[in-house]
């Protein structure tokens, strides 16, 4: 189904820090040696993302990576996902593989743990959700005005709100360019396809009084097609077949060209009374539909990489009207359009078709007048599946237009004490445009044909009859069923007012008692109008959808402290303690607490322990609050969650309260058997205005040692543990069922919306959102930061010293669990692909047990060249838990487990004195071929995000200072 909607200043030196343990100067030069005594000593206040409070250094309690604008030039990217998704701290969501599911947004996801559990701030303050999910988009974020991103491990709600829970990635923008500016950037893939343009301007100019910084930014990126790439082109899925078990085979979609009866099966000549589902040959001939040899190949059309086009801008400035007191403002706009498509619409309808249909050929009407006409009436009914070949490929274009503006105040007070009064404003304004797709009630009409004219029974808006079964829809009946372009609208608006204090309480022996607190208000406001046709699923191919609106606002106060205990002694060079409280009232969700509390300890200065527990919150999204109930078709595949059926017998395990009550008849008790593969309605995602916020225990301790006998070397260890307990979520069809039948009570939320057809089978059931899910993460993360100097005898450029600097980043994911309901069996995908992390587990990501980022830099005066090595760990097939633990999961599998996959990236910066330079490189430089995962697939046979689909890469980029 078609998913529709469901996210240069001088640069530092190019080093990662996961433990801020080493620090460098922002203002250090690229290429030089840093002393870092020297550079700390130009350091007087800074704030580390993950806290308010200012300090002497760069240290941070909680795990915080760092990386820079240098990385991002030799990376060559103009899409920040895709270096951010490098690290191993975050598991691949959206980018611009994001095809089905996707949307065209770009979303950050933190440990596994979802984007709406990320929180994504620029120059700390939290950027608006680019719809009523609640994730926001970074695609709106040019690449090139980025000084630095820094990512937090372990919840930050004390700090920043709601929905840092799995952590905060903060993008810092550069607004104190100097000069003049413009940059170039040329992208393609060795397959000669997918080209990106990126160009880009900045201005800065001011003096002490005054600074005003600009920038202009454009980019387009081309599509690139399944049919595009041998390992994509087509589906491919494991066979049962004899003598090709375990083998991965061409398949597809059972919805093809020639149509499919698919409820209910009948018998047909040659099938020995086994009742079959009916497909068509060309001359319309009735026929047995072959599992095999009748699927549709349905890749070819779908986009690989999905094509955007992003127009932004921005303007920073600041103004100091006295000694003591500036004024600061923040202004960023961008435009984007992306673009997903995939096959053709696949429609699905409840026909019904007149026998006497002059259309028909005989054996149709002899089948139909047999078959599917039972009570003689002259109407044959049954589920049609057919792929309307001639539509056209589906397409959704989404245009959004994002308006974020800041204004602010700044001072200093007696005694050394700042505050900074703030508000922003976020502004989203987007449409949504579905075309070629067709309409479910014109298809059904045309079915109906008049035997004595030939046209439709009901003629209105111009219907055209035409025969579905095996032949092509012609041209003019096309004309009559497709919609043309449908629009949607949806619109988000974020305000946010902020007051900060901070300062020195009290000087302890120690250190002085830092302090950092304050009052927030935010309000937030979405909604989503769709075309109307979508409301009832009348768009064939898409997914049915419904409005959202509405308003959540939030009064908060908090409270941080950094207490330093020791200094200086024996066995403590220091030891501190970090505490923070957070007090949310919510208008829907009422109060909710964040806290945390840790400690720092280092009982030498090259030994350094912290440790930070915390509580985080997640608010209920807009979404999640205001959602009208979407009706959605589907069917119940795994009958044996029916515990009404004669073969659970729903009386000897005291269920039979339940089943009359929905409307099973009491003399059918003991006789009813669910059908499987029965047409139901499930009205789902229905918001919840009675949702909990959700709550986090997270967990996060590690050791730092830079010992003093190598320079420039750290090593950081890192473990954290993030749990939630009473996670948002629709329930799946299953679970609830299940929860309905274990709470033996008719009256159970669970069991009142489950509506009955009169053969007994379920037809209808209402599941709307709930606090029900548990989610959990672990793992241990380490990092190596080392930088040599080579002195000049290695140096590549005559009079320059040389040096060398090494990052490697690595990640061991201990676990990644969801549990969808209380009692449902929990599922670990860490490691794993397929099974039950296909079927009932976010479909968007894949988590690999190890994953690690290696690079080393090499500095030659103007000259650096860098070698980046990409490392995903093997994945192990999950269908064996999944037979074990969850059997309504199970199918045989003899897939064999993924071996890891290596990604090379080679690139270089030259400079030409201090006003031009050139950067270029090739990434997958060994043309590393994706593995190809059976049902454990995400999209396009892989997990595209993950693993490369594209091939080597190679980009050209220039920037020129005036």
């Amino acid at each position: 189904m078609y998913l529709r909607r469901t996210q240069l200043h001088k640069a530092s030196l190019g080093i990662w820090i996961l433990s801020g343990g080493v620090a460098f100067a922002p203002d250090v030069a690229l290429g030089q040696p840093v002393n870092r005594s020297q550079a700390d000593s130009e350091i007087e206040e800074v704030v580390v993302t993950g806290s308010r409070i200012r300090r002497q250094d760069y240290t941070s309690i909680s795990p915080l990576v760092t990386l820079d604008a240098e990385q991002i030039t030799l990376s060559g990217v103009t899409a920040v996902e895709d270096l951010l998704n490098d690290a191993p701290q975050l598991v691949p969501y959206f980018d611009r593989s994001g095809n089905n599911p996707g949307s065209g947004a770009a979303f950050l996801n933190l440990r596994g743990l979802g984007p709406n559990r990320t929180l994504v701030t620029l120059n700390g303050r939290r950027m608006a959700p680019a719809d009523e999910f609640g994730a926001a988009d970074i695609n709106t974020i040019p690449s090139q005005l980025i000084e630095r991103v820094e990512i937090v491990t372990g919840g930050a709600s004390t700090v920043y709100g709601s929905d840092a829970v799995a952590g905060v990635v903060n993008f810092i923008l550069d607004e104190d360019f100097e000069g003049f500016e413009v940059t170039g950037q040329y992208d393609t893939f060795e397959a000669g396809d997918g080209d990106v343009v990126d160009l880009s301007a900045a201005f800065g100019l001011g003096d002490e009084r005054w600074h005003l910084t600009g920038f202009v930014n454009w980019q387009e990126r081309d599509p690139v097609l399944a049919s595009d790439r041998a390992f994509t082109n087509t589906r491919l899925l494991e066979s049962f077949s004899p003598g090709l078990v375990g083998t991965l085979q061409p398949a597809g979609s059972a919805t093809g060209p020639a149509g499919r009866i698919a409820f209910p099966p009948v018998p047909l000549p040659g099938t020995g009374g086994q009742p079959v589902q009916v497909t068509f040959d060309a001359d319309g001939t009735p026929r047995p539909f072959d599992p095999d040899a009748d699927q549709y190949n349905f890749q070819p059309a779908n986009y690989l990489q999905v094509p955007l086009e992003r127009e932004s801008a921005a303007l920073f400035g600041r103004y100091r009207f006295t000694d003591t007191i500036e004024g600061f403002a923040e202004l960023l706009y961008s435009r984007t359009s992306t673009t997903s498509q995939l096959a053709p619409s696949p429609a699905f309808v409840n026909a019904t078709v007149n026998v006497d249909n002059p259309l028909l050929t005989p054996s149709q009407r002899a089948l139909f007048a047999g078959a599917f006409d039972p009570d003689g009436d002259g109407l044959a009914q049954f589920a049609l599946a057919k792929r309307l070949e001639g539509v056209g490929p589906r397409r959704f274009t989404r245009e959004a237009d994002t308006t974020r503006a800041v204004l602010g105040l700044e001072g200093e007070l007696p005694r050394g004490w700042q505050w900074q009064a703030t508000y922003s404003l976020s502004d989203v304004r987007g449409e949504g445009i579905t075309g070629n797709a067709a309409f479910g009630d014109r298809f059904e009409q045309a079915l109906l044909v008049d035997p004595a004219t030939g046209n439709c029974l009901d003629p209105s808006n111009g219907c055209v009859p035409f025969n579905p079964f095996g032949s092509p829809v012609p041209e003019e009946a096309l004309g009559f069923i497709r919609t043309g372009d449908i629009a949607e609208d949806y619109s988000l608006d974020e305000d946010v007012a902020t007051l900060v204090l901070t300062g020195d309480a009290i000087e302890l022996p120690a250190g002085a008692l830092g302090i950092a607190t304050g009052i927030e208000w935010r309000e937030l406001s979405s909604s989503y109008a769709p075309d109307t046709n979508f409301l009832g699923a009348n768009v064939l191919g898409t997914n049915s959808a419904s409005a959202v609106g509405g308003t959540q606002d939030v009064t908060e106060v908090f409270l941080e402290a950094l207490v330093p205990l020791l200094a200086g002694v024996p066995f403590a060079d220091y030891l501190g303690v970090e505490a923070g409280y957070r007090y949310s009232d919510y208008r829907f969700s009422g109060v909710a607490d964040n806290w945390k509390i840790g400690a720092d300890w280092s009982p030498i200065s090259s030994l350094r322990f912290r440790v930070m527990a915390q509580r985080a919150v997640r608010a209920p999204n807009i979404d999640e609050l205001f959602r009208e109930p979407r009706v959605q078709p589907t069917a119940l595949v795994d009958v044996s969650v029916d515990r009404c059926s004669a073969s659970a017998d729903p009386v000897g395990n005291g269920l039979a309260d339940i089943c009359v009550a929905q409307g099973i008849a009491p003399d059918q008790l003991g006789v009813f058997e669910a059908q499987q593969n029965f047409p139901l309605l499930t009205i789902v995602d229905g918001g919840n205005t009675d949702l909990d916020p959700e709550s986090a225990d997270t967990l996060t301790a590690g050791v730092v040692i830079q010992p003093g006998f190598i320079d420039e070397l750290s090593i950081s260890i890192d473990y954290y543990n993030i749990e939630i307990d009473n996670a948002i979520g629709a329930t799946p069809l299953e679970g609830a069922l299940n929860l309905c039948f274990e709470s033996r009570n008719p009256e159970s939320p669970f069991c009142r919306p489950v509506v009955r057809a009169p053969s007994g089978d379920i037809a209808e059931i209402t599941n709307p959102q709930f606090n029900l899910a548990s989610l959990r993460v672990e793992g241990v993360d380490l990092a190596v930061n080392y930088r040599l100097d080579l002195g000049d005898g290695l140096a590549i450029v005559p009079g320059s010293d040389a040096s060398i600097a090494l990052q490697v980043l690595a990640n061991h994911a201990m676990q990644n669990t969801t549990q969808a309901t209380p009692g449902s069996t929990p599922v670990d995908c860490a490691g794993f692909f397929g099974g039950a992390c296909s079927f009932g587990v976010d479909l968007r990501q894949v988590t690999p047990e190890y994953r690690t980022t290696t690079r080393l830099t090499y500095y030659s005066g103007p000259l650096s060249l860098a070698l980046n090595w990409q490392w995903i760990g093997s994945l192990q097939s999950q269908v064996d838990v999944s037979c074990r633990e969850t059997p309504q999961f199970c199918y045989p599998s003899e897939l064999e487990d993924i071996d890891s996959r290596n990604y090379l990236e080679l690139s270089g910066r030259l400079e030409f004195g201090q006003r031009a330079e050139i950067y270029g490189g090739v990434s997958n430089l060994t043309e590393e071929d994706p593995p190809l995962m059976g049902f454990g697939q995400i999209q396009s046979n892989t997990a595209p995000a993950l693993y490369d689909v594209f091939g080597r890469r190679y980009f050209l980029g220039f920037r020129y200072r005036l």
